[in-house]
């Protein structure tokens, strides 16, 4: 194989690959762009869904502190009406706790000093604890005390032991001048994680969420930790947060998923997918390509061995032309020598004769087998334009046409009607060839009609059946139609598609060579028109050609 033809072959290979690459690409991108996408909205659902489980838990939170802490109130309310006295404390703050699920003890701070806490048990050591001298603590208490307002501390470590926090509300007394001078606090202890049961924070594990509740330390401003869950051992990871507000402070619950918010297998998955998609994409554009560039090549070889063959026959027509003309010279030349001098060649007068009728016969068939080279060869060139394709004035071609065959009109007695012809988009030669191909049809065929009426009727007859030809055209908006009608004998119907074949002859009394409409066929219909034949208004045959229009003139 040469190096040039393994480069031709090597090219559309190339081709498909590169194609099967650019596909490859594309379709990737488009399927990471959509995986991207459905991932990005998968991420939306969860964090709405985990913003949703936050809210909830907050709020369930903020209701339990918030309804703790209004114990704080009542308490109030009868130390004040007691004038700083609440006789049997213990009973009644015994009473109270069951209806305040969050408050895990009451307690009595006269000047900050605790000095009563329901339930003793277990809050022992708070007994005596001054709240203004905790350094912890007292940072709140002295809030509550100068603001009049409820305050919450905490969370801190208690030192009865545990962790919870406290609400203090502030009690003021009325003196004897009209003022108000300090009493104490009223306290709510709020144990955690007791306080924070209501929420249900450990059931976000099981929709898969891990949570922690902190705060802003006020002294430090570090974060504190409230609550979190047992598997939350380092920091959440860009959570959904929640924020609720309690006295003085502000508390926010954290919770992210536990997987991550990017589904990670189902990512992989949809990668994988992406990717055998691709893969599958770019594999069709190669096989593609290669049907495609196979086909291009078939369509180039059959393209090339029938120029090669149009070529070829185009050539042995011409070259068949030459010896054909030099038979006919020869033969010619022998009939003179014939008729100039009989008694050299020792013939007799019979001899002579016979000879002659076998060179007027040899003759005769030279003059057919050269009409039918010329026809071979226009039959061959016929789509293909002679001259500038151009507005074409059909009057003046058919006015040359008839002007060229005015004997064989003549000899054939025909009459011409010819009426406005309307001009075609076309190369003179051609349009040339159609309308004289298209009288000849006619003369030919209405000349053997004259024939039989001549042989087998009067004169008379002969005359009322003389042969005529119509031609005519119209126009049909981008359109022109031409059609050459006669009064001949006709075609019937189911032969109508037949005559344009090549060598099909419907009598054999012709003398075409039964080319010629397939030549004119062929001439209609690579110029973008066509032709066909039907039955004509004056009794014969009609041959019509369609044609692109020219310019209105």
């Amino acid at each position: 194989m040469t190096p040039h033809r393994r480069f031709a072959l090597a090219l559309p290979l190339q081709r498909s690959l590169i194609l099967a690459s650019i596909v490859f690409l594309l379709s990737f991108v488009l399927a990471m762009a959509l995986i991207w996408q459905l991932e990005r909205y998968r991420r939306q659902e969860t964090r709405a869904a985990a913003a949703t489980l936050a809210a909830e838990r907050a709020y369930a939170i903020q209701m339990n502190i918030d309804h703790a802490l209004s114990a704080t109130y009542a308490l109030a309310a009868m130390v004040r009406q007691g004038k700083g006295e609440l006789p049997d404390f213990a009973a009644t703050a015994a009473q109270m706790l069951p209806f305040y699920p969050g408050a895990s003890a009451l307690a009595l701070a006269p000047n900050g000093v605790v000095t009563q806490i329901v339930p003793l048990a277990g809050n022992e050591k708070a007994i005596g604890h001054n709240l203004t001298k905790d350094p912890a603590r007292d940072k709140e208490t002295f809030l509550a005390r100068d603001t009049g307002k409820l305050t919450l501390a905490g969370p801190f470590t208690l030192v009865q032991g545990g962790m919870a926090a406290a609400g203090r509300l502030p009690v003021y007394l009325e003196d004897d001048h009209g003022g108000s001078s300090f009493w104490g606090l009223i306290s709510v202890l709020i144990r955690f994680p007791d306080a924070l049961s209501a929420a249900q924070l450990p059931r976000l594990a099981e929709h898969g969420f891990d949570y922690e509740l902190w705060r802003v330390h006020p002294d430090s401003g570090k974060k504190q930790t409230i609550a979190a869950s047992n598997t939350s051992t380092l920091p959440l990871r860009d959570p959904v947060e929640q924020t609720l507000q309690v006295p003085n402070a502000t508390w926010t619950l954290s919770i992210y998923p536990r997987a991550g918010w990017s589904n990670r297998p189902l990512a992989a998955t949809g990668i994988a997918l992406g990717l055998l998609f691709s893969l599958l994409m770019a594999w069709l554009a190669k096989l593609l390509s290669e049907a495609r560039s196979h086909e291009l090549q078939l369509e180039s070889k059959v393209a090339q061995r029938t120029a090669d063959l149009q070529r070829f026959a185009e050539i042995s027509a011409h070259h068949l032309q030459e010896p054909t003309r030099r038979i006919a010279n020869y033969v010619g030349l022998l009939q003179k020598q014939l008729c100039d001098a009989p008694a050299a060649t020792g013939d007799t007068a019979g001899d002579a004769s016979e000879t002659q009728i076998s060179l007027e016969f040899i003759a005769e068939q030279t003059r057919y087998l050269q009409t039918l080279l010329r026809d071979i060869e226009l039959f061959l060139s016929a789509d293909q334009p002679r001259d500038t394709i151009t507005a074409v004035d059909a009057n003046k071609v058919v006015d040359r046409v008839q002007a060229r065959m005015s004997e064989v009109i003549a000899r054939c007695n025909a009459t011409l009607s010819i009426g406005r012809l309307p001009s075609a988009l076309i190369d003179a030669p051609r349009l040339n060839d159609i309308f004289s191909i298209a009288l000849d049809n006619a003369l030919q065929h209405g000349a053997i009609e004259s024939r039989l009426w001549r042989d087998g009727s009067s004169a008379t007859d002969s005359l009322m059946h003389s042969l005529h030809i119509d031609v005519s055209g119209e126009r049909l908006s981008h359109r022109v139609r031409y059609r050459i009608a006669d009064n001949g004998v006709g075609v019937e119907a189911e032969y109508f598609e037949r005559v344009f074949r090549v060598f099909e002859r419907l009598s054999s009394s012709s003398d075409g060579t039964g080319i010629g409409l397939a030549i004119l066929r062929r001439i209609a219909e690579s110029s973008g028109g066509r032709a066909w034949i039907e039955k004509a208004s004056i009794g014969g045959c009609c041959v019509v050609v369609e044609l692109p229009a020219g310019a209105v003139t």
